[in-house]
């Protein structure tokens, strides 16, 4: 077994092994080679203690990224490459960190501390592969299982529950029983976790290949950390397949929030400490489920004017995905963009000077905006400087603003 490494990689544990040190890429990396995939970052372990390391490569630029951990960045070439001793993890009091680490020569030891079999392999040219607790016959098989006792690696760490099952939905692979077993019994330790965490974890959960499959079997994780979907109702399989994972996640919450799915997902979204623009496109486009049609130009700049651009795609992503939209109404929104069709007052002929020149002053400026933004839409008045200023002229003469 030859994994191609990059060269930079390969430096590195060269450089270890020619001070006599061992050195192996370890983790993530060795599960992706061997399931047919360019690993994204390579992790490297060593048997050289972080002065040591620090030692090798005097020449380059060295960040202490978690030296008390045994952890030394190396920068190469703009790359971060992070430098690892072999450790053995102390006691877990918080159920997320060891009170302290104590470093070790023995890569066994270093992979029996790790939290599922596919991700406890090392692998390096000189040695081949490192794999004492049988990961390659576990992606062989497609299963997520722990290292050792499941309930002693979740206890330990508590964000390794939700790890699981997110890999379990990336990866379309089974959870060995005994670890599934633990998941549930375990997860309302998740608690402990801290929000940021759990919200990168759930977000490349909704996104997996497996995330139905995995959500009809873990609906109960996923509960504990988003209490709002302790109901959880899942959409068509097919469609949300095709989905992305924004709208998946979505989908969750409008048909499984019986009432304002809206605030149910700002509330989640604030307790999960997501980024606002995450947060309030979401609510924008529950608060609006059901309440629009996208059969003519006017319905669509009229979706347009309440969402904008970006909400409204997203709403007709969301309610295709809840088989409410299909290839008509998405050739309507598509087009009403592409032809530029006026949906905001910036979009109109006429501005603020053109209304104040018909004698209309102060607030009563923008009302007069904002009925001929309304009279574009509905067809009533074309988006020209002309018939708008005299449609504003007549709303002035009827006292309609």
């Amino acid at each position: 077994m030859n994994f191609s490494l990059p060269s930079d990689v390969l430096n590195i544990i060269s450089r270890l092994e020619s001070r006599g040190y061992r050195a192996d890429v370890v983790g993530g990396p060795v599960r992706d080679f061997l399931l047919g995939k360019t690993p994204s970052d390579y992790d490297i372990t060593t048997s050289a203690l972080p002065g040591e390391v620090k030692a090798v490569f005097s020449d380059i630029k060295t960040v202490d990224t978690g030296i008390k951990h045994g952890t030394v960045s190396l920068i190469i070439g703009g790359e971060q490459y992070e430098v690892t001793t072999y450790r053995v993890d102390g006691e877990y009091k918080d159920s997320r960190h060891p009170e302290c680490v104590t470093f070790t020569d023995r890569l066994e030891l270093d992979l029996s501390r790790r939290d599922f079999t596919v991700n406890a392999m090392a692998y390096s040219p000189r040695w081949g592969l490192t794999d004492v607790f049988d990961g390659k016959r576990d992606l062989d098989n497609r299963i997520i299982r722990t290292v050792g006792e499941p309930e002693l690696r979740f206890t330990e760490d508590a964000l390794r529950i939700l790890r699981g099952v997110r890999f379990a939905s990336v990866l379309g692979f089974s959870v060995e029983k005994k670890t599934a077993d633990a998941i549930h019994t375990l997860a309302p330790s998740l608690g402990r976790v801290s929000a940021e965490r759990i919200f990168t974890e759930l977000k490349k959960l909704f996104g997996g290949i497996s995330a139905y499959r995995t959500l009809l079997e873990f609906g109960d994780v996923i509960a504990t950390v988003i209490p709002e979907l302790s109901h959880l109702v899942l959409p068509d399989e097919e469609r949300f397949i095709s989905a992305d994972f924004y709208t998946r996640m979505l989908s969750l919450f409008a048909l499984s929030v019986k009432s304002r799915p809206d605030e149910a997902f700002s509330a989640a979204m604030h307790r999960l400490k997501s980024d606002n623009p995450t947060r309030r496109l979401g609510t924008a486009v529950l608060s609006e489920l059901s309440k629009h049609t996208l059969d003519t130009p006017a319905s669509a700049a009229r979706l347009l004017s309440v969402l904008g651009e970006r909400g409204a795609l997203e709403y007709l992503k969301l309610e295709t995905l809840l088989s409410r939209f299909g290839a008509k109404e998405e050739a309507v929104l598509t087009l009403a963009i592409e032809k530029k069709l006026p949906y905001r007052i910036c979009d109109l002929r006429v501005g603020g000077e053109d209304i104040a020149s018909l004698g209309i002053v102060g607030k009563e400026i923008g009302d007069v905006l904002a009925s001929l933004l309304e009279a574009v839409i509905s067809g009533e008045v074309p988006n020209d400087r002309a018939p708008l200023l005299k449609f504003a002229e007549k709303l002035k003469a009827e006292n309609r603003i």
